[in-house]
């Protein structure tokens, strides 16, 4: 019997990003990809999607006529980016890379993360970093688009997910979930399994760490960072009020200067 391969990830490793693929496959609508590319329709200039996975909304994007380079830290993801730029004929720019060190002169229109991603981020250190490289990436008046998801305990209990196609099974476990309310931080342990015909063929433990901010620390942090915060929209719905019932806050900033 051949042992099934094992891998422990703080990134999304190579199941991470297939469990990914199959829960939020490139192409079907979502209520974030339709809400940025109505924030972005007046938008001429260059874009950039730091965190931008598998091209969920970038590839929508580039199709509706915007320049837009995307960055991830994670390879897997990006070579799922990429296959899926090939097969619809584009060719956008596309670096690994950590949003917390990169930056382009002046160089974007629009800065935008999606998805929550930039929670993913350790900390009030690292947030700042990486709002900075936005900042200067930025035109002067250039605007910034953040989702944060909304602060709540994170559940005693998650069921297992699952994903068939074909003889494959994808399975998805929360095996261990913990709170740091000294970091704001809510880490966990998630088990991803490959199996085929019943048989194991690949396992990964992902440590998911997500960070918590309240929708006042986040608009401090922005404007420590050099932004001023115009408006703060909830679940992609211009007339919905920010609330704890939210399910995902998107501030809207604009780069105010360099410091």
């Amino acid at each position: 019997m051949t042992e099934p391969q094992t891998q422990m990830n703080w990134e999304y490793g190579t199941l991470a990003a297939e469990v990914y693929e199959l829960d939020k496959p490139v192409g079907r609508p979502f209520a974030d990809v339709e809400y940025y590319t109505g924030l972005l329709a007046d938008v001429r200039g260059p874009i950039l999607e730091p965190a931008t996975g598998t091209g969920r909304v970038l590839i929508p994007l580039l199709e509706a006529g915007h320049q837009v380079e995307g960055l991830d830290s994670s390879a897997q993801m990006l070579a799922c980016c990429r296959q899926h730029c090939r097969d619809r004929g584009l060719d956008p720019v596309l670096r690994e890379v950590d949003m917390t060190i990169y930056v382009r002169l002046a160089a974007y229109e629009a800065v935008i993360i999606p998805a929550g991603s930039i929670a993913l981020l350790d900390g009030r250190k690292a947030t700042l970093q990486a709002l900075a490289c936005f900042r200067d990436s930025l035109v002067p008046g250039g605007h910034l688009f953040v989702d944060i998801p909304v602060p709540r305990p994170a559940a005693a209990h998650e069921e297992m997910r699952y994903w068939p196609r074909g003889s494959y099974l994808w399975t998805l476990q929360t095996l261990h979930s913990e709170y740091d309310p000294v970091a704001g931080q809510t880490t966990r342990f998630l088990r991803y399994d490959k199996w085929q015909d019943g048989t194991l063929r690949m396992t990964e433990l992902q440590a998911f760490r997500l960070q918590h901010w309240t929708s006042q620390e986040f608009a401090e942090l922005l404007a420590e960072a050099g932004f001023t915060p115009m408006v703060v929209t909830a679940d992609y719905q211009d007339a919905r009020p920010p609330g704890t019932a939210s399910d995902v806050w998107t501030f809207h900033a604009v780069a105010r200067h360099r410091i």
